[in-house]
This record gives C-alpha cells, sequence and structure tokens, in this order.
C-alpha cells in the first residue's frame, strides 16, 4: 500500500514512524527539501502542491492520498480526487474546514454549540455585532489562521482600526463572541470509512503565546463532561461523513457549558501525548481510518499523561544539547523533530511523560523542558 501525505512536517513524520511497522510505503510532498518527514522518508518530491502538474506526479505515486495541513486549497484536493484517487479527508471536508466562517455555520446547522459569530465585511460588523454582545470581541482571519496566528482581540471600538490592519490582510474575516473560559479542551476523533469510530480521552489544554504548550490528560478528569464530547465527536464525524482523524477543540465555559472552538481535519498537537499514552495512537488510528481497518483501543495506557511543547526559544541552527536530563526520568519520552533551524515559538519536539497522578507528571515535564535545548 502506497500513501501519499501532502506535507512533510512534524506530523507527517509522526505519522511515518508510528505506520512503518507495518510495511505501508509512504510518499511525501515537501515544499522544501529536508523536511522532518523528508529526513525519515525514501521517496519525497519537492514542490509546489498549487501546481497540477506536481499533484498528478504525486498521486500517480500513490494509492491513497491524506494531508498533514488544512491549508492546501480544497480545489486542489479535488484535482487528486479527478483523477481517481482517494484523498482523506475529501475535498468536500476540506472545504467545510478551511474556512472558519463556513465552518462555524456547519456547526451551528448541526446544533452543536458554537459561540456567536458573524460574518465581517466592514468596520461596522464589528461596531454592530459588539453593541450585542459586548467588548471584547474576536476579530478572525477566515482562512489560513494557527497557533494564535490570524487572531485579533478587540477590547474596544478604539481597536478595531488596528485589529483590521493588522490581520485584513489575510483575507476575508468574521467575528467572534470571547468567551471568558474555565479552560480550554480537546480531544480526538477518528473514523473509518465503514463508519466505525474511536474517540480518545477529553484533555485540558494550556497555551503559552496562543501556542498549544501543555496538554494534560487523565483517565477520570472529565468523567462528568464526556459523554457530551464524546457525542458531539460523533455527529460532526458522522454528519460531514469524515475519515481520518480529526482534532476538536473545545471551551469549558465557567458554567460547564462545552462550546466548540475550532475543528483541524489532521492529527492534532493536543493527541500527541497518545503516542505513549493511549494503546493505538492518533497517528496509527489516522491510517487504520483512511484505509478502512479496523480501529484502535484509544484508551489511556497510564492514569495520567502530560505532554509539553518544545518550542524554539531563539533563531539559530538548532543543536540538541542536554539530552540525558531528560532519558534519566522513567516512563519520560522525547520527540525530536528533525528541523534543522530553530526559531523563536517553533514547535521542534515534545516530551511526554507517563504517571498515575497527573500533578506529578506535569511537574516532570516541565522540569525536563527546562533543562534541554534545542
Amino acid at each position: 500500500m502506497k500513501i501519499g501525505i501532502l506535507g512533510g512536517g512534524q506530523l507527517a513524520r509522526m505519522i511515518l514512524e508510528a505506520n512503518y511497522k507495518y510495511g505501508f510505503e509512504f510518499i511525501i510532498l515537501s515544499k522544501t527539501t529536508s523536511s522532518p518527514a523528508g529526513k525519515i522518508c525514501n521517496n519525497e518530491m519537492v514542490g509546489d502542491w498549487n501546481d497540477e502538474k506536481v499533484l498528478g506526479e504525486f498521486a500517480s505515486k500513490c494509492d491513497v492520498v491524506t494531508l498533514e495541513n488544512e491549508f492546501i486549497d480544497y480545489t486542489k484536493i479535488a484535482y487528486i480526487e479527478s483523477l481517481g484517487k482517494p484523498v482523506h479527508p475529501s475535498s468536500k471536508v476540506i472545504k467545510l474546514v478551511q474556512d472558519k466562517l463556513i465552518q462555524k455555520n456547519t456547526l451551528n446547522e448541526l446544533g452543536i454549540p458554537v459561540a456567536d459569530f458573524v460574518e465581517v465585511n466592514s468596520k461596522d460588523d464589528i461596531k454592530s455585532f459588539a453593541g450585542v454582545y459586548d467588548y471584547p470581541v474576536i476579530l478572525k482571519s477566515r482562512t489560513m489562521g494557527y497557533d494564535g496566528k490570524g487572531n485579533y482581540k478587540i477590547d474596544s471600538e478604539d481597536d478595531i482600526d488596528a485589529a483590521l490592519e493588522t490581520i485584513g490582510a489575510r483575507g476575508e474575516l468574521m467575528c467572534e463572541r470571547f468567551i471568558d473560559f474555565k479552560m480550554e479542551i480537546a480531544t480526538q476523533a477518528a473514523r473509518n470509512k465503514n463508519g466505525d469510530i474511536r474517540i480518545y480521552p477529553v484533555v485540558e489544554t494550556i497555551q503559552k503565546n496562543h501556542i498549544c504548550h501543555i496538554v494534560k490528560a487523565s483517565r477520570n478528569k472529565f468523567s462528568t463532561i464526556k459523554e457530551e464530547v464524546n457525542n458531539i465527536a460523533k455527529k460532526i464525524l458522522e454528519e460531514i461523513e469524515y475519515v481520518g482523524v480529526i482534532g476538536i477543540e473545545m471551551f469549558l465555559t465557567k458554567e460547564d457549558n462545552i462550546l466548540v472552538n475550532e475543528l483541524a481535519p489532521r492529527v492534532h498537537n493536543t493527541g500527541h501525548y497518545t503516542i505513549e499514552g493511549a494503546f493505538v495512537s492518533q497517528f496509527e488510528n489516522h491510517v487504520r481510518a483512511i484505509l478502512d481497518l479496523p480501529l484502535g483501543d484509544t484508551d489511556m495506557t497510564s492514569d495520567s499523561a502530560v505532554m509539553i511543547n518544545i518550542l524554539g526559544e531563539k533563531d539559530a541552527s538548532a543543536k540538541l544539547v542536554r539530552l540525558g536530563a531528560v532519558l534519566e526520568n522513567d516512563k519520560t519520552y522525547l520527540h525530536v523533530y528533525g528541523k534543522d533551524e530553530t526559531k523563536v515559538g517553533r514547535k521542534m519536539g515534545h516530551i511526554t511523560v507517563l504517571d498515575k497522578y497527573i500533578d506529578a507528571a506535569e511537574r516532570v515535564a516541565v522540569k525536563c523542558r527546562e533543562a534541554i535545548d534545542i
């Protein structure tokens, strides 16, 4: 089986690492040489996935295609499908998800709880929306927004011009009601072509400068909302006929209500802990799903798991130091993504710690992150 992946970043790399054991062959299409996935893949193409000639050559090498990011124009995915090659998630799904306004409208129509929102075509649209819901409000780019890029918190009418100037160049905009949440939570869910679904535990996510910093998973922490989250995930996957793993980011409000914030049609940073912390990782279940194989056990292997991202703190060549300071800890696992250059805020790797107690796991994870440098 020849599996093509559009994108060669760390998500593609971890998909490869999780599934080479089955003897699958992977083909990577990356925009640059020496990509994290390309370094461990014998079949790497370098080219622009907006070029249909490149896509055609890539598709000819593959039996099935998947992707590691949602920013590839859905029309290009449709082009691969027109060549007779299945793509999961499909162009139909990507069209629904990659534009946040369409995504929110879709969720709203399905009866999935989301924050109030409105399309923005002018300054007056923002003022009118804030007149109903009060400040602050969140101005968002409808496309190409991630890790906080494309978001702007507007605290008063005086901030509107700066917000429009800052992210208006990204394209079409929308505005959302600001949610004063208790915490941010997430889950990953897998669905295969046969319609079977497996859902991972609810996790708490902690952001640092709008980038996922720490993920805390526990067998029992979210028992009171587990059923509701699972019902939300199941409804989304079934209604949009999703195939693969999807990341679902949510807010838990101070009244313990759940609001879906964003969908990520791919394996997701908040599920990295599943490599060691679940019996079958999100990366393996993603490939099982797109090949219509039986899905694996999503239960946790430990009472608790904490994942901490290794975010770049300087702009320089990447060099791993003090590896031993991490490896001296039991049930502690380091993943380095193989990026040649480190940049401020860039995801360079992650550390996962398993423990019976979540606070103990978090202490070790933070200690290891402080000890290591890359």
